[in-house]
């Protein structure tokens, strides 16, 4: 595809949020498409799929709404259903952190556990797609 069409058909994807990530509303910066490297520069979105393709959902303008890498990222493939119980699950432990509970202590413990894990997990598929192929 020509870069001018494809750069237009950003556009449109782009202005249809009116420069925003259509999930948590967060400012965007055009020119920060498609950043695949970390730390992501603030601003990074890329195109998210209204229908996913899995579902039949087609690769067009019409079916992209623009989002950023973050909220992407934790969206993934994950249905309406079980997005909607992941955020009040969200909100259960952001309660229980802000009262300082032993759940909320122990959900934070695991929250670290976690973000560890997903580094490490980042640099060893990193370092894996860098080994020279034989």
């Amino acid at each position: 595809m020509p870069k001018a069409s494809r750069t237009a058909r950003l556009r449109a994807v782009f202005a249809k949020t009116g420069g925003h990530c259509h999930f948590c509303g967060d400012k965007l910066v055009f020119e920060h498409y498609g950043r695949k490297r970390k730390p992501y520069p603030k601003g990074a979105w890329e195109l998210d799929h209204v229908i996913q393709a899995a579902k039949g959902g087609a690769d067009s303008p019409d079916n992209f709404l623009s989002a950023c890498k973050e909220c992407n990222l934790l969206r993934w493939h994950r249905r309406g259903k079980d997005l909607r119980r992941i955020i009040l699950l969200g909100l259960v432990a952001n309660d229980e952190i802000k009262n300082k509970s032993d759940t909320g202590r122990e959900i934070q413990n695991k929250l670290r556990r976690r973000r560890a894990q997903n580094r490490r997990r980042t640099v060893s598929s990193r370092a894996r797609s860098q080994k020279p192929r034989r």
